[in-house]
């Protein structure tokens, strides 16, 4: 593909890019794009030679392909390898890049805001970031992240749906609930261990499927998996990481076996950390079915299928900062095509994800896969119950972070809900639960409640964008010391016996009331 006819497609009419020295037409990709448009819009008809990095006339014309600038680079921090070609149909795959004529390309990318360049970290600010030493809750990682990565990268991980209500009724909900601790009982030592699907790990919480890891750190969700196996706690990586699923379980198997992942001290126990695939369903059944496929070779224990999310959330701040760029690249693209058809529907952008999802397509997602089924982003009594019934081994309560819908239920109201009407389904499924997690206390505070282990997020993406995998054993170390610091105070010394206690909850928002909830 000569550079001079790819430097022609660069608007949203027509938008090539390049990458891995290959040529991709994106343009009927554009409204579809998770990221948005401007971010391909960006590098349309882009790909250079870095004059900068070499001597002139110091090597062949051709050998100089490796140093060219285009999208690869920005690409790889969010994408695996393999994403652009199994999104894009074959004939949206133009070929490589002639390098005989890659300097006829443009010498810079598109004009946009410096957010956009965005998933750089801020490393050299690094230095104005306190100490690790000094985060001593999970809340001090924010600030030092909003400070190191990128906004981009903030935005996205920040952001929630509409007012931002469910993600602050999620933080707030543990507030909610107060222990009713035993005394006079030997405490001397705890056991902080449990069980998901019957694979035992150190701690009662995981580490909870989040997206693009790669734009908090360049390790991404490979060095997660590295922290996750040395600290002897289950990972949940997303359908949508950036770097490839093999290097996370690759990645996950050589840290379990020398008991060590980078950045950080001692394990908390044997090697007993597992991976969990989470599992968005695609709208085409041939592509979730390769995914499941793929979890299966990798050795992935269990799979978390998502079910709240036909479509993207509102995110207002993600929303303006993709208009913020698109307006500096000369515009926003128009809401219809030339014929006059709706390019993107508002809050029906799918990405992908299926919208037709429901519970007979279980079936064959079990037929497919064979194992352990947790279903992501339960938030009803009823659904729970209908899940039980469908054969799941475990119901994982979730509104996703709060980004999904708007005044979605927190967690621990579906958990109470469900105790109340169907107690069965917590005797015949494990339940899972997130959301506003902030310290050791409020897991404890789930697994009263019945609840068998608690994702957590967020705070480690604020940990590993701020300091790296070191930061993300931080984070550990805090939940391990408050996790034994508050189980020692219940006068528990396991899990077993934190569930078998009972805690109270706030009847009314005024005068505070408390009902005592009994275990079934």
């Amino acid at each position: 593909m000569d550079a001079r006819e790819v430097a022609k497609h660069r608007s949203a009419a027509s938008c090539w890019i390049v990458l891995h020295g290959k040529v991709y037409d994106v343009t009927d990709y554009l409204p579809e794009h998770p990221g948005g448009k401007s971010v391909l819009l960006r590098w349309a008809g882009k790909g250079y030679t870095d004059q900068a990095s070499r001597v002139p006339g110091d090597e062949p014309r051709a050998n100089r392909i490796g140093q060219q600038k285009d999208a690869t680079a920005e690409y790889s921090k969010v994408h695996s390898p393999s994403t652009v070609e199994e999104t894009l149909t074959k004939e949206k795959q133009l070929g490589p890049l002639d390098s005989a004529t890659v300097e006829c390309l443009d010498n810079g990318v598109n004009s946009a805001s410096g957010s956009g360049a965005g998933v750089a970290r801020n490393d050299a600010k690094q230095d104005a970031i306190p100490h690790i030493d000094l985060c001593v809750r999970l809340d001090d990682f924010v600030e030092p992240a909003r400070r190191t990565i990128s906004e981009q990268a903030f935005t996205y991980i920040s952001s929630a749906a509409d007012t931002l209500q469910s993600y602050h009724d999620n933080a707030e909900q543990w507030s909610k609930v107060s222990f009713i601790p035993r005394v006079l009982r030997d405490v001397s030592r705890v056991d902080l261990s449990t069980c998901m699907f019957g694979q035992r790990c150190a701690m009662p919480f995981f580490i909870a499927a989040t997206a693009l890891v790669g734009l908090t750190h360049p390790d991404g969700e490979a060095g997660l998996a590295r922290v996750a196996a040395a600290r002897g706690v289950h990972y949940s990586p997303s359908t949508y990481t950036s770097v490839p699923h093999a290097k996370i379980a690759k990645s996950h198997g050589e840290a379990a076996a020398t008991g060590a992942g980078s950045g950080s001290g001692s394990a908390s126990g044997p090697a007993d950390s597992r991976l969990f695939s989470q599992l968005y369903v695609h709208s085409r059944k041939e592509k979730t079915l390769s995914l499941i496929q793929e979890a299966k070779r990798l050795g992935y224990r269990a799979l978390m299928i998502t079910v709240d999310t036909p479509c993207v959330g509102n995110r207002d701040e993600d929303r303006r900062l993709k208009i913020r760029d698109e307006l500096e690249l000369g515009g926003p693209l128009p809401e219809s095509d030339a014929d006059g058809e709706p390019r993107v529907v508002p809050g029906r952008n799918s990405g992908g994800l299926s919208q037709s999802l429901n519970w007979e397509d279980l079936k064959w997602i079990r037929e497919a896969w064979g194992g352990p089924i947790a279903l992501k982003g339960i938030q009803s009594a009823e659904d729970a119950k209908l899940a039980m019934e469908a054969g799941v081994e475990a119901v994982y309560l979730s509104n996703h972070g709060g980004r999904q819908l708007h005044s979605a239920p927190p967690c621990l109201a579906t958990l109470l809900q469900i105790r109340r009407q169907y107690p069965e389904v917590l005797r015949r499924c494990e339940i899972f639960v997130d959301g506003g997690v902030a310290r050791g206390g409020d897991i404890l505070k789930a697994i009263c409640l019945g609840a068998k282990a608690v994702g957590i997020g967020r705070p480690l993406l604020y940990a590993m964008g701020a300091y790296g995998p070191k930061g993300v054993h931080k984070a550990i170390d805090i939940l391990k010391y408050e996790l034994e610091t508050t189980m020692a105070l219940l006068g528990a010394t396991n899990c077993k016996t934190v569930s078998e206690l009972r805690a109270a909850t706030e009847r009314s928002r005024g005068k505070k009331s408390m009902s005592p909830i009994t275990q079934e």
